[in-house]
């Protein structure tokens, strides 16, 4: 399941192998599947956007604007841009495990460079390869590098899950159907317990000369078997992920939004897993949808659920945009991706 879930994020986020001096044909052919595929989450989120805004009294919408506090709305955008310093910590004692041994400040450099390039960068640059790059670029261990932009990942996404389980086996369901407890129970039950089985599972199922085989052992098998690695990078994202919840309960004040603050531990783990499939650009149309859902379930109007998203995404963007800044001020282009073929392509197995 983990594994599963390491191929498929990976691949989101590697362009395919490339020559030094690929034919007219093979670039004609890869700009072609690039442009598809930004013109197919141009057209998702516009179709998800659309049937938003067809529930939106658009007046009554500016209206929730023009009531919103600006300088809550700015507490919020810091205490987001803290609880990503507090992120670059957890991938620094993550990469130190792997042997490299950064500053706190250069990792929290290279994370902002990661968060503007997953926004703004090119579809076929996703901001963790970048992190990838840099993190490796001293000593040409990109491949190893990537491996623990991964494992970040993963961590981070597993306890964002099981903060929404914890959160309904304390607080209750606030009357979600069933089903979707289920699945997020599953999903949280599945990550979990996948994370302890995949390796000896691996070990009985995969031929020994496997890619899959090695990735798992050998480039992974430093991640498996360090439980205090393991609890360390937990308590960390159990720490984010709180600091998060803790900015959207302040921003769900900056516009008068009166919801249960148990709730927030609920929707925003959820639609944030949601909002991360690559189906849309930057989750643009399925966050607002999806909050949308969530909160019209506890009586707010759809105005000012789609007003949170929205405002949600103006924090997001504006972090993103931060993160270029500390990119320009930097004064170096993104360590070179491009050859024969990368060590971050040879990572994945095949």
């Amino acid at each position: 399941m983990v594994a599963l879930a390491f191929r498929c994020y990976a691949l989101t986020l590697v362009p395919s192998a490339q020559t030094t001096e690929p034919s007219i044909s093979s670039g004609a052919s890869s700009g072609a599947r690039r442009a598809a595929s930004t013109l197919a989450k141009v057209g998702v989120s516009a179709l998800a956007l659309g049937i938003v805004w067809r529930e939106v009294d658009s007046a009554a919408l500016v209206r929730v604007f023009a009531q919103t506090n600006p300088w809550t709305v700015g507490l919020v955008l810091i205490i987001y841009l803290a609880g990503q310093v507090l992120t670059a910590y957890r991938w620094k004692f993550i990469s130190q495990r792997l042997g490299f041994d950064r500053s706190l400040r250069e990792m929290t450099r290279i994370y902002f460079i990661g968060m503007f390039f997953n926004l703004f960068g090119p579809s076929t640059l996703g901001g963790d390869v970048v992190r990838s790059l840099y993190l490796g670029a001293s000593d040409g261990r990109r491949a190893v590098a990537f491996n623990t932009v991964i494992f970040d990942r993963v961590s981070g996404l597993a306890m964002l899950v099981l903060v929404a389980v914890a959160a309904i086996a304390l607080f209750g369901r606030f009357g979600l159907p069933w089903p979707v407890v289920a699945v997020a129970v599953a999903a949280g039950v599945a990550l979990t317990v996948g994370w302890w089985v995949v390796p000896p599972l691996a070990r009985r199922v995969l031929a020994r000369d496997s890619r899959w085989l090695r990735l798992i052992e050998q480039e992974l098998g430093p991640f498996w078997g360090d439980r205090r690695l393991i609890q360390r990078a937990a308590w960390v994202s159990v720490g984010f992920h709180v600091l998060q919840v803790l900015s959207l309960i302040l921003l769900g004040s900056a516009i008068s939004m009166r919801v249960d603050w148990r709730y927030y531990f609920i929707f925003h783990p959820l639609v944030t897993v949601l909002s991360a499939l690559p189906l849309t650009l930057a989750g643009l149309g399925i966050r607002e949808g999806g909050y949308l859902w969530f909160l019209h379930r506890q009586g707010v109007d759809d105005e000012t659920a789609v007003a949170f998203g929205l405002l949600w995404f103006v924090v997001l963007t504006v972090s993103s945009l931060t993160g270029g800044l500390v990119y320009l001020a930097g004064g170096t282009a993104v360590p070179a991706l491009r050859g024969t073929r990368t060590d971050v392509e040879r990572a994945l197995p095949e």
